[in-house]
């Protein structure tokens, strides 16, 4: 049996976690959708929708969180509110980079 340092395992449990934590989020999006009343024509499909929404955001909120340099206990934090938030993160971001990219030709003299 191979032995793992705890230096090897640490992207295994760190994706675990993310995993779980977003897993953790679209148990509760769906939750919410049904407790509000929502009707589902196919509750499996949403509840696929919400689980690839809720990896997907968790996964991008931990790569950000990771390339900014925070702690792991702030990454955990980020990861379930940025997780939680599903697709509406992902609106947000786009709002930002557009935001960002027009301030860029402005400064730049760039004309819109």
């Amino acid at each position: 049996m191979m032995r793992f340092s705890t230096e090897q395992a640490m992207p295994f449990i760190t994706a675990a976690w993310v995993f779980g934590l977003s897993l953790l989020s679209a148990v509760v999006t769906y939750v919410n959708r049904i407790c509000e009343g929502e009707v589902m024509l196919h509750p499996w499909l949403s509840f696929l929708r919400d689980f690839l929404y809720c990896q997907m955001a968790g996964l991008m909120t931990y790569i950000l969180a990771s390339a900014a340099g925070f702690d792991g206990l702030i990454s955990a934090a980020m990861v379930s509110a940025g997780s939680h938030m599903g697709a509406r993160l992902f609106i947000e971001l786009e709002a930002l980079i557009i935001r960002t990219i027009q301030l860029y030709s402005k400064t730049n003299g760039n004309p819109e």
